[in-house]
């Protein structure tokens, strides 16, 4: 059963910036104006808000967040427009307090504002190993990997690589997609004309050959609006990669890459979404844990699901209350 009880607190001039729950789905950080509040799932499935949260300087908004893989604790990267902080939360007998471990160096000057920011999958370093790895992109086409040295300490951050193209890009979101044979981040981009604007959804992956991250091609394209957001879907050990595009519609493709670095889309014809019900504005993707099913928002305020049978068709609608409409 659907449960939906959280009530914010209705302040004027205060709205829900961005909402980020953590692996095990056990906790969600929800900012608003420069504070973040933490809710808990308890046995009953209900979402209870904690008493302490995360409160930034009353000049600065938060943007973005994200939650490092549970390996590293609780760990929460923090995105105003023009820095990251990353947060700890230690529990103590009183229950427990969140601590501000550092910002890290991002060089970028203040017009160059941050759109998103992802902790990578745990095992993202070279040759899949153990690494604590944070991406961002900026609105003049920057994007960079920062790693900690110190993930005990959560200290001591340097850019692992930069993989900006050029100052015309404006990059809107990215993810991460890290498999058993592949490590990827994706990143859409927005492109305004005095006619209209597009997007394009760029691929970089790391090359275990040369021992870099290099820039693959374009794999997508938007028309009618910019990428507001992009989700692989997990890989429970398919050969393929999946990858859901949120702009003025849904978009949904498959793709492989070949060993000398070109990606070739297959299962078209499969992957058409239904246009009957794919009229809305897309804002927020999330897939579930088998990548089966894909839950997305919609400029009208529904939620809908939607499951690919020979084409993806939305099975659910869903109100913001917790409603469902079909």
């Amino acid at each position: 059963m659907l449960q939906s009880n959280i009530i914010l607190e209705k302040i004027p001039g205060y709205y829900v910036k961005d909402v980020a729950v953590n692996w095990h789905g056990t906790k969600m950080a929800v900012c608003s104006n420069n504070t973040v509040n933490i809710w808990s799932s308890n046995s009953e499935q209900n979402w209870v808000k904690e008493e302490n949260g995360i409160e930034l300087d009353k000049q600065k908004i938060v943007e973005r967040l994200s939650w490092a893989h549970p390996e590293f604790g609780l760990v929460i990267a923090v995105c105003t427009k023009n820095e990251i902080t990353i947060w700890e939360f230690k529990s103590n007998d009183s229950g427990g307090q969140w601590f501000n471990r550092t910002t890290p160096p991002i060089n970028e000057p203040r017009y160059n504002v941050i759109n998103d920011v992802k902790f990578s999958p745990s095992y993202s370093g070279i040759g899949r190993s153990r690494a604590l790895d944070l991406a961002y992109c900026t609105a003049y086409g920057h994007l960079k990997i920062l790693r900690c040295k110190d993930a005990h300490l959560l200290k001591d951050w340097e850019t692992l690589k930069d993989l900006s193209l050029n100052d015309k890009d404006q990059f809107t979101c990215l993810a991460w997609n890290v498999t058993c044979n592949s490590t990827m981040i994706a990143v859409g981009t927005s492109e305004t004309s005095s006619k209209d604007t597009r997007g394009e959804v760029k691929l970089f992956e790391y090359d275990d050959s040369k021992h870099e991250w290099v820039y693959r091609e374009v794999i997508a394209k938007t028309y009618n609006g910019q990428v507001n957001d992009i989700a692989f879907a997990p890989n429970p050990g398919r050969s393929f990669n999946t990858l859901a595009i949120a702009s003025s519609d849904l978009q949904i493709i498959d793709f492989k890459t070949t060993d000398h670095g070109k990606v070739n889309q297959i299962r078209q014809d499969q992957n058409q979404v239904d246009s009957k019900q794919n009229k809305i504005e897309v804002w927020k993707l999330s897939w579930s844990s088998l990548g089966t099913t894909l839950c997305a928002t919609g400029d009208d305020g529904f939620i809908r699901l939607w499951k690919n049978n020979n084409k993806w068709e939305c099975t659910n609608t869903i109100k913001w209350n917790g409603t469902a409409v079909s």
